[in-house]
C-alpha cells in the first residue's frame, strides 16, 4: 500500500505546481490514440500448499511462466464532452509468440525436497485488456494537464504449456485467467518546448481474480476445466509517452509501461475424473512486466 500512497503524493505535488499555470488547453477537447509494439517482458506465477490450511507443505506446486513476449496492439480514447466532465476507454491485445514455462512441485516446506521439475514453452495464446471510466478536468492550461478518472476494468490471459523437443508431443495445457474490477486512474501531461509534451497515468485496480486451467495429458482430471483458482487482489499500472505534435492534430508518440499485479491467498479447486474435487490453498498470483510501443494521437 506504500506504492499506492506514494503515488498519490507526487499527483498531489503536481496539482500544486500546476496552480500557477495560465489557462490554455494542452489536451484537446477528443482523442483517439492507436499504438503497435513488442511485448517486451511478462512474467507470471502461481503456487498452491498442501492443503486449505496452508500446510503439509507450504508450497507444495508452483508454475511460472518467464518472459513471455509477443506483439502489442492498443487502442484508446479520451473526450471531454461538457465542461470538465470526461470520459475514456481503452483496448489493447497482446499475441503470444514466445516465452519459457517451468513447473515444481516439493514434498516440504519452504520448496524443499524438490519431487518434480519440467520445463516447457508457450509459443501461443494471447492477453487482452478493456477498461471504461468517467472523469473531471482539474486542470488542463498551456502547460499543465490533470484528470482523475475512475471505472471498471477487465483483463484476461490464455496461457499455454508445450514442449518444443518433441518429448511431448500432444502437451497443450492450458490456463485461462480473469483480472476485473474497479480502477482509480490520474493521466497528466505537461509542456517540454513547442510541439513536444511528456504525458503519463497512473493506475490503481481492485480486482476480483478468477482463473481455470486444463492439465490435458492427465487422465486422472477432468477436462477441459481441471482446476479453478479464486482470489483477490489488485494491479498498478504506470505509462509514460513523449508525444510530438507533427499539425495541431496529429500527433506521434513513444511510449514505456509497467504492470504489477498480484492476490492474496485465495482457493484452488482439483477437480478429479471420478467426480470428485479437491481443495487446498492458492497461496498467490503475481503477475509484471512492461512493454514499449509508438504511436499516433488524432485529436479534435
Amino acid at each position: 500500500m506504500n506504492k499506492i500512497f506514494r503515488l498519490f503524493g507526487y499527483a498531489f505535488a503536481l496539482m500544486v505546481f500546476a496552480q500557477c499555470c495560465t489557462a490554455q488547453d494542452i489536451e484537446q477537447k477528443a482523442q483517439l490514440s492507436f499504438s503497435a509494439g513488442k511485448q517486451q517482458q511478462d512474467n507470471f506465477n502461481w503456487s498452491i500448499a498442501g492443503n486449505q490450511n496452508g500446510q503439509s507443505p507450504n508450497i507444495l506446486s508452483e508454475l511460472k511462466w518467464k518472459d513471455v513476449s509477443g506483439t502489442y496492439y492498443s487502442a484508446s480514447l479520451q473526450w471531454n464532452f461538457w465542461h470538465r466532465f470526461a470520459v475514456m476507454g481503452s483496448y489493447n491485445r497482446v499475441d503470444v509468440h514466445s516465452g519459457s514455462v517451468n513447473d515444481m512441485d516439493y514434498g516440504a516446506d519452504n520448496r524443499t525436497q524438490p519431487v518434480y521439475t519440467g520445463n516447457f514453452s508457450d509459443n501461443k495464446g494471447f492477453t487482452t485488456s478493456w477498461l471504461a471510466g468517467a472523469g473531471y478536468v482539474i486542470f488542463n492550461n498551456k502547460l499543465f494537464s490533470l484528470i482523475p478518472y475512475a471505472g471498471y476494468s477487465n483483463s484476461v490471459q490464455n496461457l499455454y504449456i508445450v514442449d518444443l523437443s518433441g518429448q511431448f508431443p500432444t502437451l497443450n495445457s492450458s490456463y485461462f485467467t480473469s483480472w476485473r474490477g474497479p480502477f482509480v486512474k490520474i493521466t497528466s501531461s505537461i509542456k517540454i518546448w513547442q510541439g513536444l509534451k511528456l504525458a503519463g497515468d497512473i493506475t490503481y485496480t481492485q480486482t476480483s481474480y478468477n482463473a481455470r486451467g486444463d492439465w490435458n495429458l492427465i487422465q486422472e482430471f477432468q477436462h477441459p476445466i481441471s482446476y479453478t483458482h479464486v482470489a483477490d487482489g489488485y494491479g498498478l499500472d504506470a505509462n509514460a509517452r513523449l508525444i510530438y505534435n507533427i499539425t495541431p492534430h496529429i500527433a506521434v508518440y513513444g511510449s514505456y509501461g509497467y504492470y504489477n499485479w498480484e492476490t492474496g491467498n485465495g482457493t484452488d479447486q482439483l477437480y478429479l475424473s471420478t467426480g470428485e474435487v479437491d481443495k487446498t490453498r492458492l497461496n498467490w498470483v503475481y503477475r509484471d512486466g512492461y512493454q514499449i510501443t509508438g504511436g499516433v494521437i488524432l485529436s479534435m
